[in-house]
């Protein structure tokens, strides 16, 4: 039973290394229409054509956003699976030290 502390566990990060890594991976392919809206100046009809440059800037800032955020889920993924290998590493290292210290005994 755990103390009520921080408690990590190398297939906790595993995993959720690859789920914010498959995330970021999705992210932008399932959005293509961010990238390149088809609306054009005269899907919004002559009386309101004018907003059509709105509406793509605020599609194109939206899209930069998205990449934006993806780019920075694939860095956290990859660091969550880093943590992980350094979390095991230093797992087996400490626990190779304390059964020689035990062993010394």
């Amino acid at each position: 039973m755990s103390g009520g502390g921080y408690t990590a566990t190398t297939e906790a990060l595993s995993t959720a290394s690859k789920t914010i890594g498959d995330l970021a991976e999705h992210l932008l392919d399932d959005n293509p229409d961010l990238e390149t809206p088809a609306v054009t100046a005269e899907g919004f009809g002559k009386a309101h054509n004018a907003h059509a440059a709105k509406y793509t800037a605020g599609a194109q800032a939206l899209w930069a956003a998205v990449s934006g955020y993806s780019t920075t889920l694939s860095s956290f993924g990859t660091n969550l699976g880093t943590a992980g290998s350094s979390y095991s590493a230093n797992e087996d290292n400490q626990s190779g030290a304390i059964t020689d210290a035990g062993g010394s005994l």
